[in-house]
């Protein structure tokens, strides 16, 4: 039960993550009106999926015993 309560909050982390990537790109778009090249934009989401790459590997090393995996903002009792 709790490696599926990490996972879920993995997949929290990960939601977190890519919904403050749209967020700024939102903003940048929308509120600044600034129209962004194609590279950044690919560069910027490479950036994201290596962040999403790293929560995984994290929660990997957390659940094999091999660190403390993700933090949490909960004890879990």
């Amino acid at each position: 039960m709790s490696v599926l309560i990490s996972f879920l909050n993995l997949l929290l982390y990960i939601a977190i993550i890519v919904f403050v990537a749209y967020v700024i790109l939102w903003v940048v778009r929308d509120w600044f009106g600034i129209v962004l090249d194609a590279n950044v934009l690919k560069f910027g989401k490479i950036i994201v999926g290596l962040i999403c790459l790293i929560a995984i590997v994290m929660w990997l090393a957390g659940v094999l015993g091999g660190g403390p995996g993700l933090p949490h903002f909960w004890n879990y009792r």
